[in-house]
């Protein structure tokens, strides 16, 4: 489950960082907190992230959730 949780870490900054947005912008696009989303981002001790947040901030990406394919190379 860690493993999973660390993807979607890694998953998460890498999509940031493709639509050019600090973690403060897509904070403020996702209405939650800029610490919010580094706890999201963090790879050492992640945050859980439920199927509503994972949505919320691909939404405030650009993204929908069924255009996110991931694979176990991540």
């Amino acid at each position: 489950m860690s493993n999973t949780i660390n993807n979607w870490s890694v998953i998460l900054r890498e999509l940031r960082k493709q639509a050019g947005m600090t973690q403060a912008e897509l904070a403020y696009r996702a209405a939650m907190s800029q610490r919010t989303v580094a706890e999201y981002e963090n790879t050492n001790t992640p945050r859980q992230l439920s199927i509503y947040k994972v949505e919320t901030i691909l939404a405030a990406l650009g993204y929908e959730l069924d255009a996110i394919k991931v694979s176990d190379d991540v």
